[in-house]
């Protein structure tokens, strides 16, 4: 039972180590080379930040309202959501993943994307 409970420590340990050196090594690469930008879409009616916030880095960021979350604004909403990520992909960004989460609040959506 001591020799079991020893390898599978150690096959635990090396398989650890192996993992966090591809995650380190990784992301160094992605960091340097390929700069990632964050853009939360917040759907959220009682939210006072509602709208989409764009997150470079650095504490650079920019935030563009949302006109209201009435049925009214629906399309507004949208047209918003669009030309913030049009301007993005005119400045040589593209989307690498997109997440989103909905609950009787509202809507949040994450979108990562990526310089070409």
């Amino acid at each position: 039972m001591t020799k079991f409970t020893v390898f599978t420590f150690a096959c635990l340990a090396v398989a650890a180590f192996l993992s966090l050196m591809a995650f380190n090594s990784n992301g160094e690469k992605v960091a340097s080379s390929q700069p990632y930008i964050l853009l939360e879409i917040y759907e959220i009616p009682n939210y006072p930040d509602k709208g989409v916030h764009i997150h470079y880095g650095n504490d650079k960021r920019e935030f563009i309202p949302f006109k209201g979350m009435d049925r009214e604004h629906h399309d507004d909403a949208g047209t918003t959501v669009l030309t913030a990520i049009n301007k993005l992909v005119d400045e040589g960004y593209q989307i690498e993943s997109s997440s989103a989460g909905l609950d009787q609040a509202g809507m949040i959506t994450k979108i990562f994307m990526r310089k070409k």
